[in-house]
């Protein structure tokens, strides 16, 4: 089961129920969310190493530029 939680002082807030009796012993594993940053920085490392480059000119006609769905009357 993994369940995301908030530390505060001593006490980890769990952001959702858990199907676990009151007072029952648990054990948990603590793994620390990376901010964005460091994810942004580490994707644009991987792909500096892997050697791809993306370039603005692949993007120029992405975008869908129709007005909409057509109506017939």
């Amino acid at each position: 089961m993994l369940v995301k939680g908030i530390k505060r002082g001593k006490t980890i807030e769990l952001l959702e129920e858990i199907d676990v009796p009151d007072e029952r012993e648990v054990l948990l594993e603590i793994k620390e969310v990376p901010s964005f940053w460091t994810v942004y920085q580490n994707y644009r490392a991987r792909m500096a190493q892997e050697g791809i480059v993306f370039e603005d000119e692949m993007f120029e006609n992405l975008r869908d530029r129709s007005v909409g769905r057509e109506v017939d009357l």
